[in-house]
């Protein structure tokens, strides 16, 4: 799905979707014209939409459980930081700085790698310099561990393991889309009610009312549920302001 979005625009993927569908209604009310007598169709139509219906439920309840986890992967990042970042006073100099000022560039590229999640290339990028600064990070603390007391040791090893650990946390719930099967799945629904929507064989006139209804609101539930999921680019974003106060803070604070 994110391929097809990196081709084609959202706006003329759901153009498509909507073209789709009124074909499909318009294969319907042909179909009914040509091979009237099928009895069953309000009945199975009436099953389809429940079932394209209970799938749509079932997808906005995936797609907004994963939301809800990303929102509060970001306050648990934020404050995984500012926490390391407090105790690093702990350190002496002139460690303290150069940690310090590492974290601080660490902030910023997770803030960027944010903005940036819609550029592969430069997503990558920064996601490999972040990775690399985290382990310089560590590796400064090991180098000065044996002049450290034991509390003070624990204190920030802990620390900077929950950062380090709360970034791939964040990467994992970047990653974990609803599967593009159920998507296609949902299409093959939609589209088969509206071959039965379609099916109208007593009807001299094609329903054009009810059938631009469907088929816009459809399209857009379908479409909104892929806005949910996929977070980093359409207009449902998950808010970042816990890490951009957070940024400031630290730079204002050095």
């Amino acid at each position: 799905m994110i391929r097809i979005l990196d081709v084609v625009p959202v706006w003329l993927l759901a153009l498509g979707v909507m073209g789709i569908l009124f074909l499909s209604m318009e294969a319907g009310y042909r179909l009914s014209h040509r091979k009237p007598g099928l009895d069953e169709a309000p009945t199975l139509q009436a099953s389809v939409l429940g079932l394209v219906a209970l799938l749509l439920a079932f997808s906005f309840s995936m797609a907004a459980e994963r939301y809800s986890l990303r929102r509060a992967l970001v306050v648990q990042d934020a404050n995984a930081i500012g926490t390391l970042y407090q105790r690093m006073g702990f350190l002496p100099e002139p460690t303290r700085g150069e940690m310090r000022a590492g974290l601080r560039r660490y902030t910023d590229l997770r803030v960027e790698g944010y903005d940036a999640a819609a550029e592969p290339e430069r997503f990558a990028k920064l996601l490999q310099e972040s990775e690399v600064l985290g382990d310089a990070l560590w590796s400064r603390l090991e180098g000065v561990a044996p002049q450290l007391p034991t509390g003070v040791l624990m204190l920030n090893s802990e620390a900077l393991n929950e950062v380090l650990d709360t970034a791939e946390e964040r990467l994992a719930a970047a990653r974990n889309l609803i599967p593009t099967s159920i998507f296609a799945l949902l299409l093959i629904g939609m589209l088969g009610s509206g071959v039965l929507l379609g099916y109208r064989p007593e009807a001299r006139q094609r329903g054009l009312l009810s059938w631009t209804l469907f088929v816009v609101i459809l399209t857009a539930v379908m479409f909104t549920l892929l806005d949910l999921d996929l977070t980093t680019r359409g207009r449902i974003r998950v808010d970042q302001r816990p890490m951009r106060a957070l940024r400031e803070k630290l730079h204002a604070n050095p």
